[in-house]
């Protein structure tokens, strides 16, 4: 029975050769059919690794909470950010005759990074006050801000901001303190 023999090494060949089609198959699956066709790498299919969660909330009378999923190194910087004619929004510069700081206390010293995590921070309020605005308590030139304004933190290296509700600070005329 030769025929038999052959058939048989004839069918083991041809499935031996299907498996090794159907691997080349997929080995090259992310390769381009045509130079038209778009390829597909294994970069494009991998997940995206989610950076921090950090929310920024107004509270009252100027003040913000800052909470995070899990630790996050922000910048010391606390920004407010003005909302121009054109709805857009700047940042006011030297609030506090330098920057406002993610302090709790006035006369906390920081770094350059301040580490935030679930339990959150609550830094000392802005005043709505241009250099007066957290803890400089010697400014002559004072003036009370009016308009809309948001807080906003970054990551310590910068590659993330994180922007808070917009909320309103009444126009000096307007204003009676407490």
């Amino acid at each position: 029975m030769p025929s038999l023999r052959w058939l048989l090494v004839f069918v083991s060949l041809f499935v031996s050769s299907e498996i090794a089609l159907s691997a080349s198959a997929v080995s090259r699956s992310t390769e381009p059919e045509s130079p038209n066709a778009p390829s597909i790498s294994t970069a494009q299919l991998s997940v995206p690794v989610a950076g921090p969660s950090v929310e920024v909330q107004n509270g009252p009378n100027g003040s913000v909470e800052i909470r995070a999923t899990g630790p996050v190194d922000l910048a010391s910087e606390l920004m407010v950010e003005g909302q121009l004619a054109d709805g857009s929004f700047a940042s006011v510069p030297q609030l506090d005759l330098d920057s406002m700081k993610l302090v709790s206390f006035c006369g906390q010293r920081v770094g350059t990074c301040v580490r935030v995590d679930e339990r959150g921070l609550r830094p000392v309020p802005w005043t709505g006050m241009s250099c007066q605005s957290q803890c400089n308590f010697t400014c002559d030139g004072n003036i009370r801000l009016s308009g809309r304004f948001r807080y906003v933190v970054t990551t310590c290296d910068g590659k993330q901001r994180f922007v808070g509700p917009v909320f309103e600070l009444p126009n000096a005329s307007n204003y009676a303190p407490n």
